[in-house]
């Protein structure tokens, strides 16, 4: 007995699938690696920023116990901390008797670079 098989339409649907296959396999990697950078990048301004506000924190500490000591100087109520492109600006008043304080300004911002690729954005019509 002779038996024939005819394997062109699978063969050419095997090579279909297998285009497919490896096309999503390329972009699921392509995304997985973006989504790497872009995870790392963000660790990094949480760290630095997180690192910020600590050392925001010692500063209040450190301003209290100044008030509670009673040795409060003008210089001592504000501080300006810089780190990896974030500047926290804090600025507190000045102690009453029972050596309370408010924190009048806790600004943390990111320091603005001139040589951003991102400056050429077009900003709306009024620009």
């Amino acid at each position: 007995m002779n038996h024939k098989m005819r394997l062109g339409p699978i063969a050419i649907f095997l090579v279909v699938v297998a285009i497919i296959l490896t096309t999503l396999a390329t972009l699921t990697l392509a995304t997985t690696n973006a989504d790497k950078v872009m995870a790392e990048r963000f660790a990094a301004v949480t760290s630095a920023r997180y690192e910020l506000e600590a050392e925001g924190q010692q500063f209040i500490r450190d301003y209290d116990e100044l008030a509670a000591a009673g040795a409060v100087t003008d210089a001592d109520r504000q501080a300006t901390i810089e780190k990896n492109g974030y500047t926290l600006q804090i600025r507190v008043s000045q102690p009453d008797g029972n050596g309370n304080f408010e924190i009048e300004q806790w600004d943390l911002k990111k320091n603005w670079n001139a040589d951003d690729p991102f400056t050429h954005i077009w900003k709306g019509a009024g620009q």
